[in-house]
């Protein structure tokens, strides 16, 4: 509603602008035209004395008249032509500064409706949990223990949540810096999908197909958020009992991280904006799925910073495929 309303707003003052433009333009032509005939019409006066009207109508007084008003004519239109230019240069500059104001503007709302469902879910779910270890002291272990393992995971999901904040706002200051040494890619994606196959239930299910010691050289604390982020990711738009496949190789001079899901895929015409900082696919108020719209940023984010890419393909027959490339270690 308030993008619709910007928008009728702003195009209404440029119809206007451009309106009184044509009409100035106009206004000129014609005041320049009844100049030239009230200065012809003197000069007529004057020559009817002296000569006949053909003599009048070739002089070279009428000529120089003449010139004068093309002259002006083009004039007038040399400079509007330039202002015309400039006034569709500005238009244009000011609609992308509207329509980026705007969508700054439904980004921050999206992320202030994102981050209290985040929020709002594992914080409810600890304070249960606690509330009944409370009043059921005598539980018997494997009730406790369950109790204690979702509140762990809840925590989880708070610390992540917290680490994506953090990070996106050092990657958003330019206060992030990578540091560079050897990192086994191998053996920190197998951590990291087992860390979420354990706190996601059984539910899960992960089919690993990694060569073994894949090399990089770059930040681990970084290339760990992004494996994260990716599996996370495929984990939360996948169906329970789906398997989501994870593939590691080399190829060439690249190594290559392949992360498929089977869930309801992304359209052709988002797979670049989801990677904007709090963008996600729907509508905030309606969307089931958890997350703030910070994943993807910090994974293309973290990416460049290594020399690397990320990109997102469709699966066959469903989902998505998100495919990282990195550098090899020389």
């Amino acid at each position: 509603m308030l993008k619709r309303n910007s928008n009728i707003t702003f195009y209404v003052l440029v119809g206007y602008i451009f309106i009184s433009f044509a009409w100035w333009v106009l206004l000129l032509i014609r005041i320049n035209n009844q100049s030239f005939e009230e200065k012809r019409d003197l000069l007529r006066l004057s020559f009817a004395q002296k000569y006949p009207d053909e003599i009048f109508e070739s002089s070279a007084e009428v000529r120089a008249l003449e010139s004068e008003r093309h002259r002006k004519v083009y004039m007038i239109a040399g400079e509007g032509t330039v202002f015309l230019v400039i006034l569709i240069v500005m238009t244009f500059m000011m609609s992308r500064s509207l329509r980026r104001e705007v969508n700054l503007l439904q980004q921050q709302k999206n992320f202030l409706l994102s981050i209290t469902h985040e929020l709002r879910s594992p914080i409810a779910s600890s304070k249960i949990a606690m509330q009944t270890l409370l009043k059921h002291r005598a539980l018997d272990q494997n009730k406790f223990e369950g109790l204690l393992l979702n509140s762990i995971s809840d925590m989880d999901r708070l610390t992540m949540l917290v680490e994506n904040l953090l990070l996106a706002a050092k990657i958003e200051d330019h206060t992030f810096r990578i540091g560079y040494g050897a990192c086994n890619m191998s053996d920190m994606v197998e951590h990291v999908v087992k860390k979420i196959k354990d706190t996601s239930g059984a539910e899960r299910k992960f089919q690993l197909n990694l060569s073994k010691d894949v090399m990089v050289l770059g930040d681990r604390s970084g290339l760990t958020s992004v494996i994260t982020n990716l599996v996370e990711n495929a984990v939360k738009y996948s169906a329970d009992g789906a398997i989501v496949n994870v593939t590691l190789n080399e190829e060439k001079d690249k190594v290559v991280l392949r992360i498929a899901d089977n869930g309801p895929g992304i359209p052709d015409h988002e797979k670049k904006k989801i990677f904007q900082k709090f963008y996600r696919i729907g509508e905030e108020e309606t969307r089931r799925t958890k997350g703030t719209g910070l994943g993807l940023y910090i994974v293309e984010k973290i990416l460049t910073l290594h020399m690397g890419r990320v990109s997102v393909k469709n699966n066959v027959p469903l989902g998505s495929v998100f495919e990282v490339e990195l550098p090899c270690m020389k």
